[in-house]
């Protein structure tokens, strides 16, 4: 008899130029009784496109999807690059609201904006999708991947033909908006994932984000950074059973604390 699904669904984000099916290949290594749902970042796959939307608005459509799909109980957090600034700014809006949040993973996520996105909007209505198409999977994938990530490489390469100017631009204007982290996940438990190999957002990056908390007191917060020794930076496709094994222990460990609440009436 199939067991009933956790009471903590996942909700997940992808990075810049993807699309929902980004977290397929850890979804396959995960306990079947894991519920993932996959959201998708405004302008990319089945989500609305808006002009120039700010940050905001990206949290915002995440935020009510998240909603729609589980009004009550208590969710873990899991968003890729771009993805994970959108769920980590989710996660304070979802606290601020009484949802309870049992946990957040970041991959490979940059630890603030700044003017490396503002360049990146720039250049791609500079010199066009298909120079962005090339240059994204050179710092995605390295100038020579293994043959093993063929297939992460030709989703990629589709899901990236599927993206606009006008999406891709948009988005790294929002990213170079984000903040950084400081103060954002005082009392969250927070696992930070990082490949060796990455040249978009390697661990010295990533380290930020860790250097950035500041604990709650009487509080089971805790942000740590673990790494990879490669898979790029689409280290969730290219290295998805490992990638895979460290969320189920983390989630297995916010939920030991944090059971689930009963909804206020």
């Amino acid at each position: 008899m199939a067991r009933a699904p956790s009471p903590f669904p996942v909700f997940a984000v992808h990075a810049l130029g993807l699309d929902q099916h980004a977290f397929d290949p850890i979804r396959r290594f995960l306990d079947e009784t894991r519920q993932v749902v996959p959201l998708e970042l405004l302008g990319h796959g089945n989500a609305p496109s808006m002009p120039e939307p700010a940050l905001r608005a990206y949290v915002d459509h995440a935020i009510a999807e998240i909603a729609a799909q589980a009004p009550q109980g208590p969710v873990h957090l899991v968003g890729h690059s771009f993805g994970g600034v959108v769920a980590a700014l989710a996660l304070a809006r979802l606290e601020a609201l009484g949802r309870q949040v049992a946990s957040l993973c970041l991959l490979g996520t940059p630890a603030q904006g700044g003017s490396v996105f503002l360049e990146r909007a720039a250049a791609v209505r500079r010199d066009g999708m298909a120079t962005f198409e090339r240059d994204t999977l050179a710092r995605w994938f390295g100038s020579e991947p293994p043959a093993q990530w063929a297939s992460a490489i030709a989703y990629a390469r589709a899901a990236l033909r599927r993206q606009s100017t006008d999406t891709v631009s948009s988005t790294w204007l929002a990213l170079a908006a984000f903040p950084g982290f400081r103060g954002l996940l005082a009392a969250q438990r927070v696992l930070c994932i990082a490949a060796e190999d990455d040249l978009s957002t390697p661990p010295a990056i990533m380290a930020g984000i860790v250097d950035a908390h500041v604990p709650e007191a009487g509080t089971h917060g805790s942000v740590r950074l673990a790494t990879l020794p490669r898979g790029g930076h689409l280290f969730p496709l290219t290295m998805a059973p490992d990638v895979a094994a460290m969320l189920q222990v983390h989630w297995e460990a916010a939920e030991a604390v944090h059971p689930p609440r009963e909804p206020k009436e």
